[in-house]
């Protein structure tokens, strides 16, 4: 188990550990390098990309998985790295392989970035069974059929899942927010399920509650905000 780093002289140990080759180590210092880590006003750790991609390698030459999949980021990109997409996605299908739904979700930007919508559309279809949660990207395919037979009904039920917040993994608040947006919009439809002003408002007022969503707040003016 990694210690809790508190102090300069804590990102030292750590930074000998890593150097004598455990590749946990090696994964905890590329993170850190990642984002970096201010302490109490002090900063511990400057960030920097470089360096985390050279840890994050490190890590995955000695058999760190969740190193290899920062790895494959990298390298999908060529960013700090001369761009290997080959080889990123044979890390990515080894991170899926071995259950990492962040892998799956991963490749499936780099093919949605291809426009290839049905492979995007099948990775995020494992993603969302690695992660056991309810994936708005999903969601989404299936409400405009991009990559998949348009299915409102299924994105209707994942939509739900995710404005309940039921998955294990959780969901961020963004995916809640957008899948309420998007249960309003059906409500307002009523292609699916019965037109309901009143449902359609409450979804959209949950979606705009932190008055940050303007779609959901241009439909809120027109309908009203109140009953």
């Amino acid at each position: 188990m990694i210690p809790e780093l508190t102090t300069y002289e804590d990102w030292i140990q750590l930074l000998a550990l890593a150097n004598t080759g455990d590749n946990v180590t090696q994964y905890e210092v590329a993170l850190r390098y990642d984002t970096g880590l201010v302490v109490n006003g002090i900063n511990i750790v400057n960030e920097s990309q470089p360096m985390a991609f050279k840890w994050y390698y490190s890590a995955y030459e000695n058999g760190n998985v969740e190193a290899s999949i920062r790895v494959a980021d990298f390298l999908i990109e060529g960013i700090h790295c001369k761009q290997n997409i080959e080889l990123a996605i044979e890390l990515y299908r080894k991170g899926i392989d071995y259950g990492y739904g962040i892998a799956a979700n991963n490749l499936a930007t780099f093919y949605r970035d291809k426009q290839d919508y049905k492979e995007a559309f099948e990775l995020y279809k494992v993603a969302q069974h690695l992660y056991n949660s309810d994936s708005l990207p999903l969601a989404l395919c299936y409400y405009f059929g991009i990559g998949t037979t348009k299915d409102v009904k299924l994105a209707f039920e994942i939509f739900k899942n995710i404005s309940k917040d039921k998955s294990k993994a959780g969901n961020y608040q963004y995916d809640i927010d957008e899948a309420n947006y998007f249960l309003g919009r059906i409500y307002l439809d009523g292609e699916i399920v019965d037109k309901s002003i009143t449902k359609a408002r409450a979804f959209l007022q949950l979606a705009d509650a932190d008055d940050d969503h303007r779609s959901a707040r241009e439909l809120l003016m027109i309908i009203g905000k109140n009953d």
